[in-house]
């Protein structure tokens, strides 16, 4: 069963070159850190915010196209062993849309439950 939440906020933080989408009213249990990639999750087991390191090397985009986020959306698959996350994400540039996608695979560590989410946000 696929589980969505749409988060509502996002803040670049453009010296650290992090961003970090968020929006949930659950209650934050732990975070997972996937290699820079940091996943937010509530006493109810859904991940309920993203962080991503050194974003613009990830996804090779400049910083400035990091103020002019359009959409962004996480397809999160959790088996016993691993957690996969699937992100894309457009940016304006010159009037015009950019799409960028980026692949991330960690140890599930802690221990979550086998499950499928989602997270997306429209700007």
């Amino acid at each position: 069963m696929r589980q969505e939440s749409l988060v509502t906020k996002y803040d670049y933080d453009f010296e650290n070159d992090s961003i970090f989408f968020y929006g949930s009213d659950k209650k934050y249990k732990t975070s997972a850190d996937l290699d820079g990639i940091i996943l937010d999750i509530s006493e109810d087991d859904h991940i309920m915010a993203i962080e991503i390191l050194d974003v613009s090397k990830r996804f090779n985009l400049a910083k400035e196209d990091l103020r002019n986020i359009r959409y962004f959306e996480a397809a999160i698959d959790i088996s016993q062993e691993n957690i996969w996350i699937t992100m894309k994400m457009s940016v304006s540039k010159r009037n015009k849309l950019v799409d960028k996608g980026l692949n991330a695979l960690g140890l599930n560590s802690i221990n979550l439950p086998v499950s499928n989410q989602e997270i997306a946000l429209n700007c």
